[in-house]
């Protein structure tokens, strides 16, 4: 591995959170996390110009339940992060076709829920 591309473990947001607020996951691949106010970008190993963005909603008219096997591997990384408290968006770095392949998974709705998480999901390009 380059030096560039090296990280430290210290990079990483621990997950440290208090038994009412389990996470349902663990974070497959990331390299990296960046914190800013209520936004997390995660770095990955695949890397890429794209990104799986994860709203945490308060309302929406309706959502789907969506269950452990509807998740890709991107997915579950990003809600592992979305149930930390202070986390309100959460960007997922990765390349498009992973991020279009996930998405795609997903039947069309305005809003999805996992658990007592209620979020939206999004492709940035």
């Amino acid at each position: 591995m380059s030096p560039s591309v090296k990280r430290e473990q210290d990079d990483v947001l621990e997950l440290e959170l208090d038994d009412a607020a389990p996470v349902p996951f663990e974070p497959e691949g990331v390299l990296g996390t960046e914190h800013s106010d209520d936004m997390l970008t995660v770095y990955t190993v695949s890397g890429g110009g794209s990104a799986l963005v994860l709203t945490r909603e308060k309302l929406a008219r309706s959502s789907l339940t969506l269950h452990e096997n509807d998740l890709s591997p991107i997915f579950r990384t990003g809600l592992s992060y979305l149930f930390r408290d202070g986390v309100q968006t959460v960007r997922v770095r990765s390349d498009l076709n992973t991020v279009e392949r996930s998405l795609d998974r997903l039947d069309d709705a305005p809003a999805y829920c996992y658990e007592d998480v209620l979020f939206t999901a999004t492709l940035e390009n």
